[in-house]
């Protein structure tokens, strides 16, 4: 026989639950929860190329069926709730000048941002550092979808 509480006994229960406070202190020190990465550049200067890391960012989340946002914005404009900055190398030093503090900055050039890109989802996945929800597939295709129709519907 253990010692260990059984589900009858409340009294046990309470007594090893830890206090509110506590649990409380344990969410703030657990991973953080990634909902937006932004992949940034300068107002009125964006290359080709980044345009393509923009979108390479945003199929490797689908394809890692993470329910994480990635935004393209330039550096002027960040949205309030940007959890993670992607930058080209030439833009690290601009970005640490526009990020909020504490914002982590993911520096890349979009020749090698298939890999921090795979590292990133990796580390997401761990959940050590950052974590980000996961959704079903399933579900999200028995989701409605809104389709809307633009000139002539087809009629078969």
């Amino acid at each position: 026989m253990t010692d260990a509480a059984t589900p009858e006994d409340p009294v046990s229960q309470e007594e090893s639950a830890p206090p509110e406070t506590d649990r409380a202190e344990e969410a703030q020190t657990g991973p953080t929860v990634v909902k937006r990465v932004v992949c940034s550049y300068k107002l009125g200067w964006l290359p080709g190329e980044w345009l393509q890391t923009w979108r390479r960012l945003d199929r490797v989340f689908a394809r890692a069926n993470l329910r994480v946002k990635a935004t393209l914005a330039p550096l002027e404009d960040l949205p309030a709730d940007t959890d993670i900055l992607v930058v080209p190398p030439d833009l690290r030093d601009a970005a640490r000048e526009a990020a909020p503090p504490g914002t982590p900055i993911l520096v890349t050039p979009a020749s090698a941002a298939a890999g921090a890109f795979a590292e990133l989802v990796a580390r997401l996945e761990a959940g050590t550092d950052f974590t980000a929800e996961k959704f079903d597939p399933v579900e999200e295709k028995a989701k409605p979808k809104i389709v809307s129709y633009r000139g002539h519907t087809i009629i078969d």
